[in-house]
């Protein structure tokens, strides 16, 4: 039950970000969609699609500063094979080159097993700022429901970004997925490179690695192929 008054909370709080959104400037709000394929589906340091390929497929919708945003991706476990991400919030420049953004995440599940309540809320906030090239960011998402566990869970992460070239783009993350009482708590680590085939499209190579024993070979290092369209 808690998962769908949760889901009803999003759907308004999403609903009326976008309609001020929408009242606040006379010119319609931006609209962006992308389609990305990838080797593998990996979240925080962890295999979602059983090391099998996978499709993401995102559309949001932007006016000064608030944005709202849906997606959909396929999953492999427990039998569940559609994952769909809902977003809202708001992003802007608060200081001098450093940038805020705070909102909402909320992860839902098509064909979950009956009595599993894996839906999940969480809010975060990060910010970002530039030193020369460097691009550096810091977050934090946090739920009181991490994915059926009923327990509270904390995920902090540090990134960076640096252009290699007019094309290629250096990037990578460690972050901490912080679960209460410690036992499913881990640290996981990314880095890659983005090479701009064109204007809109991106062509990724990126390694994931986490130090969570417990999670067997789901968590094990892997590289990750993929290949993105903006529209």
């Amino acid at each position: 039950m808690k998962s769908y008054q949760n889901a009803v909370r999003f759907f308004f709080t999403a609903a009326g970000l976008a309609l001020m959104a929408q009242s606040a400037l006379a010119e319609g709000p931006s609209v962006s969609v992308s389609l990305t394929g990838a080797t593998e589906y990996v979240w925080r340091g962890v295999t979602q699609s059983d090391e099998n390929p996978a499709v993401f497929v995102a559309a949001t919708v932007r006016q000064n500063g608030f944005y709202a945003g849906v997606g959909a991706e396929n999953v492999d476990f427990l039998g569940i094979n559609t994952e769909y991400d809902l977003c809202a919030g708001w992003e802007g420049e608060v200081a001098s080159g450093v940038t805020l953004d705070v909102g909402l995440v909320r992860y839902g599940y098509v064909d979950v097993p009956g009595g599993l309540d894996l839906d999940t809320v969480e809010v975060k906030a990060a910010v970002s700022t530039a030193f020369d090239k460097v691009a550096v960011g810091a977050a934090v998402h946090y739920t009181d429901d991490y994915f059926a566990t009923e327990e509270p869970a904390t995920y902090v992460e540090l990134n960076a970004s640096v252009p290699l070239t007019d094309k290629w783009n250096l990037s990578g993350a460690v972050a901490r997925q912080i679960l209460e009482g410690d036992s499913g708590s881990y640290n996981t680590w990314n880095i890659g490179v983005g090479y701009a085939v064109a204007e809109n499209v991106t062509l990724g190579l990126r390694y994931h690695d986490t130090d969570g024993d417990y999670l067997g070979s789901a968590g094990d290092g892997r590289v990750v192929l993929s290949f993105s369209v903006a529209l």
